[in-house]
């Protein structure tokens, strides 16, 4: 029962207080969009916006002036989520993402930004009456800032998303998948910006700290490596079914600052999980890129300081600018990680 309340509403929310809530784009941007598919990832940059243009800058998306260069088109560029600081947000952050957004649309580039727990907890606050030293219209361009967020993202088989997959968070896709028969991404307009008809909805999402005592569908885990070791192989099973075969995420608590690849490949073998929290606020550049074809051609790299260097700087400009010129290249998605892993 607790699965279909969550599917029909948000702890019992009535459906007709949350029909009003409206996405706010166009039906080709929340559908798994055409291949080929090139993406640059950030995660948990955390009030920064220089990393950020450093960062664009190093994989050749910006120039030296900061504004978008040409042929972008088909380029897509991802935030995982943690724009902000959760105890001191900065107005002028959420600035530069919408600013960002609005101008990569005229070069032909996709921008989509996903809510991390420090956009959930502080929208949470201020629904509680904290104001953060702004005035009405300030909060309300915050507010309205992240009731826009989406929970997750899924490009062909990737899923990006803030923090670990849980096995109720991809249970209730599935059971959404086998209900709806819908896109997966319409899950965010459909069930996560209905949460935020009330603090208590938001929470069911908002990686709160694990308890057995909550029945909610993100949460923290307490040991990541233990989880996945009980849970590996059912997790696995319904990726398998929900057509997804990579994982890109953020929020690493408690190893912030590292980047991951083929996470519990152990435990969760047919999954490639990728861990992109670069702590990127603090070291100045980080990302992750990555470029795949609909037969499953996949190439990626991570960009964080032990990785920058001329050599990379041609290699994450030509998986963002050039396309594969076939399938047969052998750059296909890896079902276990390679000898001595990466």
């Amino acid at each position: 029962m607790g699965l279909l309340r969550s599917i029909t509403g948000p702890f019992g929310a009535s459906e007709d207080k949350v029909d009003d809530v409206q996405s706010n784009e166009p039906e080709e941007l929340v559908t798994r969009p055409a291949f080929l598919v090139r993406c640059i990832v950030f995660s948990d940059t955390d009030n920064d916006v220089d990393s950020v243009k450093t960062t664009l800058h190093f994989a050749g998306i910006i120039n030296d002036e900061g504004e978008f260069v040409d042929n972008l088109e088909g380029v897509s560029i991802f935030h995982t989520g943690d724009y902000l600081d959760k105890k001191n947000p900065d107005l002028s952050v959420v600035q530069y993402w919408q600013s960002l957004r609005r101008e990569a649309i005229g070069k032909g580039c996709y921008v989509k930004l996903i809510a991390g727990n420090h956009e959930q907890e502080i929208w949470q606050r201020m629904r509680a009456g904290e104001k953060y030293g702004m005035g009405l219209g300030q909060t309300q361009i915050l507010n309205d800032f992240i009731e826009s967020l989406d929970l997750f993202h899924i490009v062909g088989p990737v899923l990006l998303m803030h923090g670990y997959p849980t096995l109720e968070f991809l249970q209730t896709l599935l059971h959404f998948k086998d209900i709806t028969g819908k896109d997966l991404n319409r899950f965010n307009h459909d069930h996560y910006k209905r949460a935020f008809i009330s603090i208590n909805g938001m929470r069911q999402y908002a990686y709160v700290k694990e308890s057995q005592k909550t029945n909610y569908l993100l949460y923290d885990v307490a040991d990541a490596n233990r989880y996945y070791r009980k849970r590996g192989k059912l997790i696995g099973d319904i990726l398998e079914k929900l057509n997804i075969g990579i994982i890109v995420h953020g929020h690493k608590p408690r190893r912030s600052g590292t980047q991951a690849d083929y996470e519990f490949s152990e435990w969760i073998p047919k999954i490639r999980m990728i861990g992109n929290d670069t702590n990127v606020s603090r070291k100045g550049i980080g990302a992750t890129v990555f470029r795949l074809t609909s037969r499953g051609a996949f190439d990626m790299d991570f960009i964080n300081t032990d990785t920058e260097s001329d050599e990379l700087r041609r290699k994450v400009k030509g998986i963002l600018s050039e396309p594969f010129e076939s399938d047969a290249e052998g750059l296909f998605v890896d079902t276990q990680p390679p000898t001595g892993g990466r």
